[in-house]
């Protein structure tokens, strides 16, 4: 099931905001450049399906690319390719595949990374067979004796090892075992054991264990050491934390910290020209990516990974798209296979964070929150094998900016005990969730402490809602899966604003303890649950890459707008449901439109909204509602006087609307309002018609259509009101989400933006 972006592709068409966050060094335009011409550059070395130096192969010796790892530079060029987009079913890629179903491949290089591709593949008796047959030379040339055990040489000829080789021997069989392919309890305690026994006692890793070598620790071999142990932790470790005592007495715990603190403190080693005289920078750039991607991490230390390996890689890039090679210190490996290292860097470590996950420990006081160390990082690593789309997943805090948080659509909270937050975390999840994020909260080992508390907590934030149950029919069920399919129904509460959940619950059954064993027989409904959740979250589609961002900041360096007033109407109901639109949208006029919007809340009927104020006004809602006599003079006067009412159904919630429509028989009897032509101010951009898309909620119900629905109403002979039955606030925030009917993110703030500009001449 491949999802491809809706209105992402209208918003870069045409209304240009979809954004760097504020203060990203990484341009997402560059780093997908940057990829289409490695890709590009791969393609033009390949000969007659393949980039072996030749056809065949004697194996004269074991650690050469045309020797001994014969067909691995095949393998690797085939695995990049397709991990960074590109399909299977491509002429250049069939005929690569079918040389590697064929190729005698030997080395141990070579058959951890086919089985990589083989891992890629669609599913099919043919492609498991072979992964099998690969899977089983790996485990027979594991080393058994001393030093070695748990370890790999070049071939199982072979009796040495090194940590280099042991670790795509690792990868290889971590393939298999994610391809349904059981991979003996012994492999992976030896390899643990081994991986475990050589790290030194400063948390790093060189190519063999420290009093059998000269070589320095390295990034090189200590980022394979902590990925390594990352994927033993779940083979081993995992049930330990299933009764949420976390992972006491797991000694993988703490190496994988003390690892993790090497590569910290060493960053300026990864990504740097001045310390490559015993490294593999572009496969060093692969390690690192790995650990990055399974321990969550956006950050080593105070280093953002991503950000500083795209900046390197950015200008190592050659203008024929390749890397490495000729000219480069040290160049020990082909370009072919340094491109495909810096490809799979780029995009595997830019792949859409799915969830991240919340440290929401406070005042330096260790809180409760990971007892389940595994339990996203497996969640989101079924739902992007069954969307068929690398997914990522993060641990985030709440020290940084909210802006920094919508890296991930869905923030998850887990823990027993009572929360404990300070008012400027609260009040840092608040405006995430004002910016379009979902948080959603398990409770661990159902711990009723946690729930009782995570309720409290979004009741305290949002004090005009309540948590409820959620309905069987709610798209948060039923976003790709079904509901009513699932034998045990799961209890989830949801706080919502009358358009779209903003906090999720699960109080009861706890699927997590599952989620961290990656336990799915019989319990997929445990695994589609999370995935309803995203697939809720984003409306089906592709997430943005990591360094996009569909918030917007103002940019400080423009200034001298002109000024346009809006008042924001308050009345008893749910009149501000999405506070964030408008924050959003003033970013957004400011940076294109150099209009600065001064919005206003005013309470109606108390005389506050005149055409001397504002010459525009707000009204949205989710419910019914009714207005006072004094409510309704105002908005007469101010209507017949020259203001422009913007009236928006939020959520495209329809008794809203059905007052909306009273409201105008109110205040003007003899007007009736009128589909505005598609030539109207408001579909048009700078003389041309802009793009129409409606989120799929509303295409259910008006169909497949690309014109717009805004409905005017004329009061002394001009447009005096304009209706829109079809959301604007929620798409406003710019998060798409199922279940909203109403315009795509990027169609509702272009036709706001046009509103205002137009009545605020």
């Amino acid at each position: 099931m491949r999802i491809a972006p809706t209105w992402i592709a209208v918003a870069a068409m045409f209304f240009g905001f979809i954004a760097t966050p504020a203060g990203a060094a990484i341009d997402s335009a560059a780093t997908s450049a940057a990829i289409k011409k490695a890709q590009a550059y791969l393609y033009a070395q390949q000969k007659d399906g393949h980039w072996e130096k030749a056809a065949t192969s004697t194996y004269p010796n074991d650690n050469v690319l045309a020797g001994g790892q014969w067909g691995g530079v095949t393998a690797l060029a085939t695995y990049a390719l397709i991990a960074s987009g590109e399909s299977p079913q491509d002429p250049r890629l069939v005929k690569a595949i079918e040389f590697l179903e064929k190729a005698d491949i030997r080395g141990t290089y070579a058959l951890a990374v086919r089985m990589q591709v083989w891992l890629l593949l669609p599913e099919s008796k043919k492609t498991l067979a072979m992964a099998k047959h690969d899977a089983q030379m790996l485990l027979d040339a594991t080393q058994t004796v001393g030093s070695a055990a748990g370890m790999h040489d070049y071939s199982a000829a072979g009796k040495t090892y090194s940590h280099s080789r042991s670790q795509y021997a690792v990868l290889g069989l971590w393939a298999a075992e994610q391809m349904g392919i059981e991979v003996p309890t012994k492999y992976w305690e030896m390899s643990e054991a081994g991986w475990l026994d050589h790290q030194d006692i400063s948390g790093g890793w060189t190519y063999k264990k420290k009093n059998e070598t000269e070589v320095d620790l390295t990034p090189g071999m200590t980022a394979p050491g902590v990925a390594t142990l990352f994927i033993t932790q779940d083979y081993l470790h995992a049930a330990k934390a299933v009764d949420c005592k976390g992972t006491l007495g797991n000694p993988t715990a703490a190496a994988i910290d003390k690892g993790v603190e090497w590569l910290t403190k060493h960053f300026d080693m990864i990504a740097s020209d001045k310390a490559y005289s015993r490294a593999f920078p572009y496969a060093t750039l692969y390690s690192v990516e790995r650990v990055g991607v399974a321990g969550g991490l956006k950050y080593f230390g105070a280093h953002d990974w991503f950000d500083k390996g795209m900046n390197w890689l950015l200008k190592k890039q050659k203008a024929d798209g390749g890397f490495g090679g000729a000219g480069e210190v040290p160049a020990l490996f082909t370009p072919t296979v340094d491109t495909s290292f810096a490809l799979l860097f780029m995009a595997r470590g830019r792949a859409p964070v799915a969830f991240a996950k919340l440290d929401y420990s406070a005042d330096n006081k260790p809180a409760p929150w990971n007892q389940r160390p595994r339990d996203i990082a497996n969640v989101v690593r079924w739902i992007g094998r069954s969307m068929e789309h690398d997914l990522n997943w993060q641990v985030v805090n709440l020290k940084v900016d909210p802006v920094e948080l919508l890296d991930a659509p869905i923030i998850y909270m887990a823990g027993t005990q009572p929360l404990a937050l300070t008012d400027e975390q609260a009040a840092k999840i608040k405006a995430y969730i004002e910016m379009g994020g979902l948080v959603v909260g398990n409770a661990d080992c159902n711990g009723v402490g946690f729930a009782n508390t995570f309720r409290k907590l979004g009741e305290k934030l949002f004090p005009a809602y309540e948590f409820r149950e959620l309905p069987p029919t709610h798209p948060a069920y039923n976003a790709n899966y079904k509901y009513a399919t699932w034998r045990n129904k799961p209890a989830v509460q949801g706080l919502s604003n009358g358009s779209r959940e903003m906090m999720l619950l699960i109080h009861a059954g706890d699927p997590a303890r599952l989620w961290q064993v990656r336990a799915s027989k019989g319990r997929e409904e445990a695994w589609q649950l999370p995935a309803n959740f995203y697939f809720y979250v984003t409306d089906r589609t592709v997430t943005k890459y990591k360094g996009d961002s569909y918030w917007v900041t103002p940019d400080p360096k423009i200034t001298g707008g002109r000024k346009v007033a809006v008042a924001r109407l308050e009345y008893p109901g749910n009149w501000d449901p999405e506070p964030g639109g408008w924050r959003r949208l003033s970013a957004i006029m400011h940076n294109r439109d150099k209009v600065d919007l001064e919005v206003k809340s005013i309470k109606l009927g108390e005389g506050a909204l005149k055409v001397e104020s504002f010459k525009i006004a707000h009204l949205t809602g989710t419910a019914k509602y009714k207005f006072t006599d004094a409510m309704l003079d105002e908005l007469r006067k101010f209507t017949a006087g020259g203001g422009l009412l913007i009236i928006d159904s939020t959520g495209g919630a329809s008794e809203f609307s059905e007052s909306a429509d009273g409201l105008i028989k109110t205040l003007f009897p003899s007007v009736t309002p009128s589909p505005l032509p598609e030539n109207h101010p408001a579909y048009l951009r700078e003389g041309k018609p802009v793009p129409i898309a409606y989120r799929a909620a509303a295409q259910r119900i008006v169909g497949n259509i690309r014109t717009g629905r805004l409905m005017g109403a004329q009061v002394n002979d001009r447009l005096a009101i304009i209706i829109s039955h079809e959301d604007l606030s929620t798409g406003m925030v710019g998060q798409s989400v199922e279940g909203v009917v109403g315009y795509a993110p990027a169609t509702a703030a272009g036709l706001m933006e046009n509103m205002v500009l137009m009545g605020g001449k």
